[in-house]
């Protein structure tokens, strides 16, 4: 494959190949060879060079899965600036944080951004509009046509080395505000290729990206590594995701090969009709995970599909996005497991005595050279993240002695609803602004359609309307943050001798009360 120096030169050393005038992404009729990403990718960089953008510089990207993403990342790695992606379903504050936390002055935004970017008050240098956006009043803005056509892909930028940072994804954390996990070239680039072998690609394959770009999803499973192998991807416009506009994308575009979350395969299972679409289809491999699949979706699944391998996988932001696989063939001797370790990573658990283990029950650790490299101005986090020379991910889990591993709880609190991390802690943070509240607790409950579903439970001084919590957090979370229901409680929140609040007694607490709603 050869050394790259950054992540441009992976773009570059495909558009320089035999496969060079083969297309490598589509989106709604248009598409691009490799040689034209890496051609407009260049102008971009060179635009924005133009336009007073420097090597370093933070540059904040929020614009739904359109064809001129892959364009600004690529861009962005040859100039050497650093890309912050910007979650399409965060609102202003959150917006606002985020821009703020990175650093970022520049703004490269589409129409899913116009409106909840319009009151920011962040001090933006420069808004690229994508599309019919519209900027913020008050600041200097331009066209992303008129950024490609001040550059050239004649400009050859200086770029960055492979220790350099690339890209910050930001994830919300149990302190409270999202921090962001710093990944360097070197490691989206490890991560790509650990990709390539882990899952069996091949420039053969036509991958359907249904993960917003926005997300570490998005780009780093099977994306990237298509485009160091010549593979195909077809990008769908991020919005209303039903089960009918997917098999549609599926059946039309020939894809081989799609990740989906389990929330989108429990709508499939209930279309016999879709299903029988996509068995006739071109479809051969889906990667679900992002939370435990049951045997009662996969298996369905299999039985629909018998000519789909259906994996499950396991990642994080902090190691974008694909650390272990459960292959098709593994499912039925190692129920519940989210398989073993891709070659480019080492996987052990931190016992109950504090030790490094290679097996048995403990918080599970990953050592790769594709983990990040810390998180962005928090040393102290950092440290704690890693230690002992692995990367502790706070997940609790069954490390048998063949590589497999169970996840069986999480030493956070993280919920994960339809494939999104909701972190109780922010939830929290914003219900404790109202009058009134005394003591908030956000836990997850079983969802059919989401695999789990954010509630709150609140004590209050005195009479108390839990419409107002609705409120609040419609305002200040996006929409897969906010709670389901909201319980006001007359009682205290539970808590051990330590004062540690027991949600472990409030799950079945809220569990039962919602059995009593709907009964």
């Amino acid at each position: 494959m050869g050394l790259q120096r950054n992540v441009f030169t992976m773009l570059d050393r495909s558009a320089r190949s035999y496969y060079g005038d083969h297309e490598c992404l589509g989106f709604e009729g248009e598409a691009r060879t490799f040689r034209q990403l890496r051609d407009r990718a260049l102008s971009v960089a060179a635009g924005l060079e133009a336009h007073g953008v420097k090597p370093g510089d933070r540059v904040a990207v929020m614009m739904g899965n359109r064809i001129e993403w892959p364009e600004v990342f690529f861009g962005l790695a040859a100039m050497g600036a650093v890309c912050v992606p910007v979650n399409v379903l965060l609102v202003g504050p959150e917006i606002e944080h985020v821009c703020d936390d990175s650093g970022a002055r520049v703004l490269v935004m589409d129409e899913i951004a116009s409106q909840s970017v319009a009151g920011l008050a962040s001090a933006f240098e420069l808004v690229v509009t994508v599309g019919g956006a519209v900027a913020p009043e008050g600041v200097t803005s331009v066209g992303y046509e008129k950024v490609l056509s001040s550059g050239s892909p004649d400009d050859r930028p200086t770029g960055s080395d492979l220790d350099d940072e690339f890209v910050l994804y930001y994830s919300s954390g149990t302190t409270g505000r999202p921090k962001a996990a710093v990944h360097t070239h070197g490691g989206v680039l490890w991560n790509a290729f650990g990709q390539v072998l882990g899952l069996h690609l091949t420039r053969d394959v036509r991958y359907a990206v249904v993960p917003s770009f926005s997300w570490a999803a998005g780009f780093h499973i099977v994306f990237l590594p298509l485009i160091w192998i010549g593979g195909y991807s077809q990008i769908k416009r991020t919005g209303s995701t039903t089960a009918d506009d997917i098999v549609r994308m599926l059946v039309d575009d020939r894809i081989t090969h799609v990740m989906l979350v389990p929330s989108i395969l429990r709508e499939l299972l209930k279309r016999p009709d879709l299903m029988e679409e996509l068995r006739t289809s071109s479809l051969q491999w889906i990667i679900t995970g992002s939370e435990p699949v049951p045997r009662s979706v996969i298996d369905p699944c299999v039985e629909a599909l018998p000519g789909v391998a259906v994996v499950q996988g396991y990642g994080l932001s902090e190691f974008p996005a694909v650390a272990t696989v459960l292959e098709a063939h593994e499912v039925a001797d190692h129920d519940g497991s989210a398989g073993r370790p891709l070659p480019h990573c080492d996987v052990a658990v931190r016992g109950e005595s504090g030790q490094v283990e290679s097996s048995g029950r403990g918080e599970l650790l990953i050592r790769s050279n594709a983990t990040m490299r810390g998180y962005h101005n928090r040393l102290e986090q950092t440290a704690e993240a890693f230690r002992d020379g692995w990367m502790n991910t706070g997940d609790l889990v069954d490390l048998d002695e063949d590589g497999f591993v169970t996840v069986v709880g999480r030493t956070k609190d993280l919920i994960i609803s339809g494939g999104l991390n909701v972190y109780p802690k922010e939830v929290e943070d914003v219900i404790h602004t109202l009058p009134g509240v005394v003591e908030v607790a956000v836990v997850g409950v079983p969802d059919e359609r989401f695999g789990e579903a954010p509630v709150a439970i609140v004590v209050a001084d005195g009479e108390f309307d839990e419409v107002e919590v609705h409120r609040v957090c419609e305002e200040q979370l996006a929409k897969y943050k906010r709670p389901r229901q909201v319980f006001v409680r007359a009682e205290a929140l539970p808590r051990n001798a330590n004062a540690k609040l027991l949600k472990r007694e409030l799950r079945p607490w809220a569990e039962a009360r919602i059995a009593g709603t709907t009964a």
